[in-house]
């Protein structure tokens, strides 16, 4: 049984058939790109067919140009962290994009440095986790930095402790409103940082064997050189798909632009709709003997205070509050505050 090593080389042409001594060699991949040719001499390896290996376990699913799109997303957030990032760190610091790819994410968290610190990014409301990484190099400089040592003055590298991990969260967070804006071409999104650890097989058990985009960014601070990287799922990216167009990102979105003669239109058809106003003057509690007793002159002391503010609903449901008073020989209202979402629901 062939293995899949055998098999792509077989694909490729770099293993021939012998046959006997006297005949020619057959190369696979004439014979497959020319359909019933016979035996062919053996051509030198400049002549060959270039044939581009296709693993079919892990076919592509990001386009080129939705690659373009992220990368495009990526250059952007690249010159954001080159104003926020020195500022964060107080030295300078300038990211920029110089690789990206796509593949399986188990096979790219595994040639990961055992010491690097993987943090888990939410971009709600998109579904699943993106995952960011430096490279311990610099994570080591941006430490002695930002407790006040001299960088670059240690070669040593120690396992991450808490404090260390803390001290680079902050810096994924200060992060994630450049990401923010970054994106907003594309989609609005709220990054939020999930969880940060170092443990790579926790990592690996929640994004699985998932298909991701890296986009690789080159970190030189303190003349050490190292990487950042995003692993970006495409189950995250396949609601925005359609939105992932180069042209779109580089020319910018365009605003709807809003036509001030439907506006006013529109206005006024709302200002001639009628709402019924009731204000709450308070409430009180009658046995029926009572009711059935009541007449004109009688006085039904109600459960609110003078001071108090009185709930004043329109259309049926309670969406201010205000005070009863006396304008001339009318009475009138004057609102004081308008309640909130969660007050108005609890009110009505």
């Amino acid at each position: 049984m062939l293995t899949q090593a055998e098999i792509d080389a077989l694909l490729s042409g770099a293993i021939d058939i012998e046959q006997n001594e006297s005949s020619d060699r057959v190369n696979l991949a004439e014979l497959m790109g020319k359909p019933g040719a016979g035996p062919v001499p053996h051509k030198d390896a400049g002549d060959e067919r270039q044939i581009r290996p296709y693993n079919f376990w892990s076919p592509d699913r990001f386009s080129k140009e939705q690659m373009r799109a992220v990368e495009l997303v990526h250059e952007e957030l690249a010159e954001r962290l080159t104003n926020s990032l020195p500022t964060f760190l107080r030295t300078n610091l300038r990211p920029r994009v110089v690789h990206t790819e796509q593949g399986r994410f188990h096979d790219f968290v595994n040639d990961l440095p055992p010491n690097s610190l993987l943090n888990l990014v939410a971009l709600a409301p998109l579904n699943g986790q993106m995952v960011l990484v430096i490279s311990p190099d610099v994570s080591f400089v941006i430490l002695e930095q930002r407790l006040g040592g001299k960088a670059g003055s240690s070669e040593k590298k120690h396992t991450l402790t808490d404090i260390d991990q803390s001290l680079l969260q902050d810096l994924v967070e200060n992060m994630l409103n450049d990401i923010k804006a970054a994106w907003s071409k594309v989609v609005a999104v709220e990054p939020k940082l999930v969880d940060s650890t170092i443990n790579h097989h926790w990592v690996q058990m929640m994004i699985g064997n998932e298909r991701v985009m890296t986009v690789v960014f080159e970190l030189m601070i303190q003349q050490v050189t190292g990487t950042m990287t995003f692993y970006i799922p495409y189950s995250m990216l396949k609601p925005v798909m359609n939105e992932l167009n180069p042209t779109t990102i580089l020319t910018g979105r365009k605003e709807k632009v809003i036509n001030p003669v439907d506006r006013r239109i529109n206005e006024d058809n709302l200002n001639r709709i009628n709402l019924p106003l009731h204000v709450l003057l308070g409430q009180a509690r009658l046995r029926f003997r009572e009711v059935n007793n009541l007449k004109p002159g009688d006085v039904i002391v109600l459960d609110s205070k003078p001071s108090q503010d009185l709930g004043v609903k329109v259309a049926g449901k309670i969406r201010f509050r205000g005070q009863v008073g006396q304008i001339g020989n009318r009475l009138a209202l004057q609102l004081t505050s308008s309640l909130k979402k969660t007050e108005k629901a609890t009110a009505s």
